[in-house]
């Protein structure tokens, strides 16, 4: 009888501590197929050593976790920490909160402070990203402007060096730097879904 009862305490820890953990995410650099509602903006966790605190509520009373875990608890959108690049979806903020998908259907409200800067969308593209490219030359290529004429770009590389020139709604104007400064037109989003990939890294 007391080992039945042994056995049954140690299944109720293990269900517990299962549970507590919650789901398990199997990160990419770019997890936008995990969270596919882009939000008002980023929100940058600076220090990627420090702990995220999550809230339930906007008056910070009740505490969701004391330590977030980064693929559980919460999801970034741009997952790369070795290259301090640790930024996650804000769906709404003012001066007292930011409100951040932790994942797809769930969210959390965190404390701004100094170790968190949020940029929207636009700020962004311009200030923080090195290069994007679609995820789908088919469906969503180069051309010479908005909903304008597919380019030729056999002759483009990868590693190609790009930069945003204008950002005007769903489109943007880059610059292949690389290609003798060639000016195309494309299409980074479509309402709240990201159609290209953003690249940070040199």
């Amino acid at each position: 009888m007391r080992k039945l009862l042994l056995i049954n305490i140690t299944l109720l820890l293990v269900f517990s501590i299962s549970s507590s953990q919650g789901k398990k995410y199997k990160l990419e650099y770019q997890n936008d197929h995990i969270i596919q509602n882009i939000g008002i903006g980023l929100v940058q966790l600076v220090n990627v050593e420090e702990s995220i605190v999550l809230y339930t509520d906007t008056t910070f009373s009740r505490v969701k976790t004391k330590k977030a875990i980064v693929g559980s608890t919460i999801v970034p959108l741009l997952n790369k920490p070795d290259y301090v690049i640790l930024y996650f979806i804000c769906l709404s903020k003012n001066s007292k909160y930011y409100k951040i998908a932790t994942d797809d259907n769930t969210f959390a409200y965190i404390k701004p402070s100094k170790n968190f800067i949020f940029y929207n969308w636009n700020k962004f593209l311009k200030d923080q990203v090195l290069g994007v490219s679609s995820k789908d030359l088919v469906k969503n290529p180069p051309r010479n402007g908005i909903s304008g004429k597919t380019i030729d770009i056999k002759n483009w590389e990868d590693d190609d060096e790009t930069t945003v020139v204008k950002i005007q709604g769903d489109w943007l104007q880059m610059k292949n730097i690389t290609q003798d400064n060639k000016l195309y037109w494309i299409q980074w989003k479509n309402e709240k879904t990201l159609k290209v990939y953003l690249n940070l890294l040199m």
